[in-house]
């Protein structure tokens, strides 16, 4: 039995990266590496604990069903619309292998729902990158920091002492390259941020577990991102901001536009979501499905 992880190759958002360092520290070691996308051409003889936490998947024509000698550990789960990616899930091979491994783990309410309709047994985990270790410190000095989100759109109060940084990176960066990014991105908000405003799923979970206001813009609509809402964070409309350029939220004098009323309402210094009672039950729940994994392989 050995201990897999994911590599994303081609790939550009860091958010990936993020997430894989969320499942790794679960596991006591990395000893093969598996390219998220192509996982049913994998051809290692030893078996691999894999945990599939994560977004599935760009390619789902070679993901699905993984190959025989991936054992898959699910938790943070999430099949996307944006392709035909169900499709393939509901093809007779998947949903085999699906069943060898279920309850499946799924980040959102939807894909579970989802698999439920196929006679997979399922669950709501959200996502490993909410059991993160949570802040000692509230750093003194701070920064603002917009991850994918232009600070010209923010108030100027906000946009003083501010950094702006994005998830994405160059695709043909090595994947060790980009794995290093991650975690230099983690310990960055960590150690600085004193407010997160993004428009980055993976960004919001993580900067949420550590114990940092985050601000977060998207849509409601999108299956994707609605635990945000479950565990507490409000998302503001992004598509309100075709409207918003440069404004101050004191000098507003536009009041018959919706746009801006719905701006002037977005509070720029919340507080921390309060998450560590839910990130120990989490945490607790995936050590023992991992325990009682490897006692079956054994």
């Amino acid at each position: 039995m050995i201990f897999g992880g994911f590599e994303y190759k081609g790939l550009s958002n860091v958010g990936d990266h993020i997430q894989s360092l969320a499942a790794e520290q679960f596991l006591p070691e990395i000893n093969v590496r598996l390219n998220r996308d192509s996982l049913s051409n994998y051809q290692g003889e030893e078996p691999v604990l894999l945990i599939m936490n994560g977004w599935f998947s760009h390619s789902p024509n070679t993901c699905f069903p993984p190959a025989n000698q991936i054992s898959g550990l699910y938790w943070g789960f999430h099949v996307t619309a944006w392709n035909n990616s169900w499709k393939f899930i509901a093809k007779k091979d998947t949903l085999a292998y699906l069943k060898r491994y279920e309850p499946i783990g799924c980040r959102d309410r939807y894909t579970a729902e989802k698999l439920r309709t196929y006679g997979i047994r399922s669950f709501y985990s959200k996502c490993l990158t909410l059991t993160l270790p949570i802040r000692n410190n509230t750093p003194k000095d701070g920064y603002n920091i917009f991850v994918d989100f232009p600070s010209s759109l923010a108030p100027k109060h906000i946009q003083r002492n501010s950094l702006s940084i994005s998830h994405f990176i160059p695709s043909n960066l090595s994947e060790k390259i980009k794995r290093i990014y991650a975690r230099y991105l983690i310990n960055l908000y960590k150690e600085n941020a004193k407010l997160i405003i993004t428009t980055r799923l993976h960004c919001a979970l993580p900067c949420i577990a550590m114990g940092i206001p985050v601000i977060f813009w998207g849509n409601k609509n999108e299956y994707r991102v609605s635990l945000l809402e479950d565990i507490g964070l409000k998302i503001h409309d992004i598509s309100i901001l075709r409207n918003v350029d440069n404004i101050d939220v004191r000098n507003v004098n536009y009041k018959n536009s919706n746009s801006i009323l719905e701006w002037e309402k977005v509070n720029w210094h919340p507080s921390p979501i309060a998450f560590e009672n839910e990130k120990r039950e989490m945490t607790s729940k995936i050590k023992q499905m991992i325990s009682d994994r490897l006692v079956c392989l054994i």
